[in-house]
This record gives C-alpha cells, sequence and structure tokens, in this order.
C-alpha cells in the first residue's frame, strides 16, 4: 500500500504551528508495514489543495488529509475532496447532534457555523471524533481501490480517530505486516555502532537494520515484514539478540525509551532513593528525572553547590581538599557525594563537578574535565571524564555520562 500525507493549514506553513500530524502517522503507519510516499503542506487554499490531491491521487493507494475541518469559512477539505472526486455534500443528522451534545456539555450554544461540520461528500463513512466537534471521514474513490482519509488537524482529535478506527482497518486491509523493535543505545557514537554491526548491516535482507542519532542517543530500528503470523515478531527478538550480543551493555531499551525513562522505571521498581549534587551542571542531571512523572517516589533531594562555600557548608566538603586537589577532582568529588549521602540518608547519591567552560580552564585542568561520582549502598566510585564542546554541550554530555554510569550500577545489582 502506498500512501501520501496532505496537511492542509496557512498557520503551517507560517510556522504558527508544528506539523507532527505528519510525523506521527508515518510512524504508525510504517509500524504496520505501510510505506508513506509523500509529504505534502499546503495553505487554505482551494487550488493548490486540489491541485495536491489530485496528485498524490494519481501515485497513491490512500491519502490522508489533516486539518481544515473547522466551522470558518477556510475549512475546506471535505469541499474540496467532494469537488475533485464529483461528489455532493449531504448534511449527517447523527453528526449534527454530536456536535450540539458537545457543546451542552459545557453549557454553550452550538453556534450556527458549525452546522457545516456536520456535512459530508455523498457515500463517505463518517467517524465520530470523541476529543473535539469536527467528525472524520473516509471517501472512496469511484471505479478504483484508492481512498482518502480525512482527519482533523489537531493532534489530539487526529490520533483519537487514527487509534479508534483506522488502524483496525488498515490491519485487515494490508498483507504484508510489519514488526519493528527499537532499541535506545548510548555512550556510543552512531559510525560505533555501525563498525560493530557493519556485516548486519550490509548482508540484510529481512530484518533489516537502520541507525538513527539524535542528541547522545542512537536509536536502532530492527524491522521484519511479509512474514507469516508471528513470524515477524520472531524475526526480530533473534536480531535484538544477536545485537545485544555485540554491544548489549550500551543498548538500555528495546522499545526506544530514553535512559532517564529507564532509570526511573529501575529506581521505582526497586524502591531506591536517589539525591543529586551538581557544579558545573548546575542540575541538569536531576532534571532529567524530576521532568518524568513518577519522580516524586523516588528523588529525595538536589543541591546546586557551584562554589567552594557552597561544597563545604552543604556536603561537608574540606577546605583543605579544595585547596590541595581543588574542586575539580576525583576527591572533591568523592567528598561531595561521600557527604550528601551521609546527609540524607539515601540509597544512591551522585555528584558532579567539573569545567564546562568556555573559560576556567587550565593546562592542568582544560574545559571539559569532569568528575562524576556515585554512591551507591555504601560504596563509592569517582569517574574522570574529558568531553569536547561549547558549554551546553559539555553539559549536556555530562548529564548523559551520568545517567549512563548511573544505569550501569544499577544492572549490575541485578544481573
Amino acid at each position: 500500500m502506498k500512501v501520501g500525507i496532505l496537511a492542509i493549514g496557512t498557520e503551517l506553513l507560517m510556522g504558527q504551528t508544528v506539523n507532527t500530524n505528519a510525523s506521527y502517522l508515518s510512524r504508525e503507519l510504517s509500524e504496520m508495514g505501510i510505506s508513506v510516499f509523500y509529504h505534502y503542506t499546503v495553505g487554505d487554499n482551494p487550488g493548490r489543495i486540489q491541485l495536491h490531491l489530485n496528485a498524490l491521487l494519481e501515485q497513491c493507494d490512500t491519502v490522508f488529509t489533516t486539518g481544515g475541518l473547522g466551522p470558518t469559512l477556510d475549512d475546506i477539505t471535505k469541499e474540496i475532496v467532494a469537488d475533485t472526486l464529483g461528489l455532493g455534500m449531504v448534511m449527517d443528522q447523527h453528526s449534527l447532534d454530536r456536535i450540539k451534545e458537545r457543546f451542552g456539555m459545557f453549557n454553550k450554544i452550538m453556534p450556527e457555523s458549525n452546522i457545516r461540520q456536520a456535512y459530508f461528500p455523498e457515500g463517505a463513512t463518517i467517524l465520530d471524533n470523541d476529543c473535539g466537534t469536527a467528525p472524520a471521514c473516509i471517501v472512496s474513490v469511484k471505479d478504483s481501490d484508492k481512498n482518502i482519509v480525512i482527519l482533523p488537524g489537531p493532534p489530539k482529535e487526529m490520533k483519537h480517530i487514527f487509534e479508534k478506527y483506522i488502524r483496525s482497518l488498515l490491519l485487515e486491509k494490508n498483507q504484508h505486516a510489519m514488526h519493528s523493535k527499537y532499541l535506545s543505545i548510548y555512550d556510543l557514537g552512531e559510525s560505533t555502532v555501525e563498525d560493530a554491526l557493519l556485516d548486519l548491516v550490509t548482508s540484510q535482507t529481512n530484518p533489516t537494520i537502520a541507525t538513527y542519532a539524535g542528541d547522545g542517543k542512537v536509536l536502532l530500528r530492527i524491522t521484519s515484514s511479509g512474514l507469516e503470523k508471528g513470524m515477524n515478531e520472531l524475526a526480530v527478538d533473534e536480531m535484538v539478540e544477536t545485537v545485544k550480543s555485540r554491544i548489549g551493555s550500551h543498548v538500555v531499551s528495546d522499545n526506544g525509551d530514553d535512559i532517564d525513562k529507564v532509570i526511573l522505571k529501575m529506581l521505582i521498581h526497586q524502591k531506591l532513593r536517589i539525591a543529586f549534587v551538581e557544579s558545573c551542571t548546575g542540575g541538569l542531571l536531576s532534571y532529567s528525572l524530576i521532568k518524568n512523572p513518577g519522580s516524586s517516589e523516588v528523588i529525595d533531594s538536589s543541591l546546586v553547590t557551584y562554589s567552594n562555600e557552597a561544597k563545604i557548608r552543604e556536603v561537608g566538603v574540606k577546605s583543605e581538599t579544595l585547596q590541595t586537589y581543588g574542586a575539580v577532582s576525583h576527591q572533591t568529588c568523592h567528598e561531595m557525594v561521600s557527604g550528601l549521602a551521609a546527609k540524607t540518608g539515601v540509597d544512591i547519591a551522585v555528584s558532579i563537578t567539573g569545567v564546562a567552560g568556555p573559560t576556567g580552564g587550565t593546562r592542568e585542568k582544560p574545559v571539559g574535565l569532569v568528575y562524576i561520582g556515585i554512591f551507591y549502598k555504601g560504596e563509592i566510585l569517582t569517574f574522570e571524564n574529558h568531553f569536547t564542546g561549547d558549554r551546553e554541550t559539555v553539559q549536556r554530555r555530562t548529564v548523559l555520562k551520568a545517567l549512563k554510569l548511573l544505569y550501569d550500577r544499577l544492572t549490575s545489582q541485578t544481573n
């Protein structure tokens, strides 16, 4: 099945709204073995909408449209589809009643303009919208197997309708089911990952392997398609085990989760309390966990001890240590995490001290030198790291490294 996606809305072209619908649909469709060949974005212009709709209908079996289903005069998607296919527009009483009911839920009277949302190309299969006032619909192209799936623009509404109606319809129609797993890989670059798996990549037939790099994580997609029921899953699982046999310590998830979410789940599952004391990262490490729901179950506290005085006052770093070894050292890092653990009584404590730059570095302690300390149930380990890049890059790489070290520590206790 070949699919094209036509996103409609002048606000998309002007950058006022990000087109997340196209990426969502492409991702979901690819998971079902359905190929997306085109993405078009067009403003609220009848001529241009029709031009791109015709182009997609020539090349694709199914065309998805998003947007243009509102009550205003520039919401013209259904009318353009009807005109393109030579169909009339008819009013659906069921949809009109539901729209009125939705307004009634909020103690409002439906404006007359919303009646437009209850009109559809004749013969359309209408899909109720439980999250908004604009129903969706599917319109079949006469004398062909082609269809136009007309979805609302608001992502919440579009996703709801896709998951409630469209997914099952497509799975029934598509005969080439697909199964994928996404491995989240940390502390290895994309080229290193590819080198480790080069023979698998060059000889791949089914499953296929593809790597995607971004923001400290390499995402490895393993996909199998076209096999008998259950065989796609088996083929993918076997390849996952092969990959893990080569770079297993760097694979933190097989469903694409970021490392911070993986660690938080582990902490909650193991019922471990954690605290942080940070200098050059200024609380970014603790925030990487705190930003996720459920973090209150495991996070005790977070300190930013940027000055030497704060290190002494808050976590008991000795002034002699600072004078002898400096703030950026194994010794200071060790005393920071030791003092934090003693102060809080947590199961796990993490400390960070370093030179993020762009100034402050010396020959002995250059920009990018960072020490990370981990206290785990009485044992303390400190790690020296050398990062490159600007200030934000050093900070981001420090956080990712600290998360990976923490992940390694947690997994070493469960293996």
